[in-house]
């Protein structure tokens, strides 16, 4: 039961002082209420802020290990998703092999000189050979009947490119007469007439000399033009 004060009393005036006094000493915030106060252990402090450090640290290995495994978990959902891609076939590698080896042997084709014609065993065989060579395209076929044209330009390939320069744009399309070999004034020289029909539809005539071929096979060869 609370204490009771007599307002009409005059000695009341110094009970309630000393109620006021006595109730501020023990008021929160007051010098009498800190003493009053239990004082906190630093050793205790300190551990409980230990323990609450130790506690937030495991939380958060906790959440960093249950966010990886989250991690793996939609890895290896995803990885199941994934199409697995089908194993090249044997034949695709066959194939493969097969176009390679193709285009190392045209390779070797191209930079390989081409085996020479059969020889021409009659001055007329020499220069029907030569032009029926050039109606075929093949320039460089031409230039066996013509060996001094190789000479010429120091090789196969070099008097094939003249030939094609010389008949690329209007090249003979048929051999028309192949004349008979003619004896010349020098030894061993023959001439041997031709007329041949060129892609404009006009033809072309002319002369070659012959000779016998320094192989000594029996082949003749053109020598030049008169």
């Amino acid at each position: 039961m609370g204490r009771r004060f007599d307002l009409d009393d005059e000695s009341s005036d110094d009970s309630l002082e000393d109620v006021m006094r006595d109730l501020e000493r023990k008021a929160p915030g007051s010098e009498e209420a800190d003493s009053a106060r239990p004082e906190t252990d630093p050793e205790e402090a300190k551990r409980r802020f230990e323990e609450e450090r130790e506690a937030e640290h495991r939380r958060s290995e906790d959440e960093i290990q249950d966010a990886l495994e989250r991690i793996g978990r939609d890895q290896r959902e995803a990885a199941k998703r994934r199409p697995r891609r089908a194993a090249a076939s044997p034949v695709r590698w066959i194939i493969v092999g097969v176009i390679a080896v193709g285009a190392i042997v045209g390779i070797v084709i191209v930079l390989l000189p081409s085996p020479p014609p059969s020889p021409a065993f009659s001055p007329e065989g020499a220069v029907e050979s030569f032009w029926n060579s050039l109606v075929e395209g093949d320039y460089e076929a031409a230039t066996a009947y013509y060996p001094s044209l190789v000479e010429r330009f120091g090789g196969r390939k070099q008097a094939a490119l003249h030939l094609r320069d010389m008949f690329g744009d209007n090249p003979p399309v048929k051999v028309l007469t192949i004349g008979e070999a003619e004896a010349l004034a020098a030894p061993g020289d023959l001439r041997v007439a031709y007329e041949v029909m060129l892609r404009t539809g006009r033809p072309r005539s002319g002369e070659f000399i012959v000779r016998a071929s320094e192989l000594g096979d029996g082949s003749y060869v053109i020598i030049t033009a008169p």
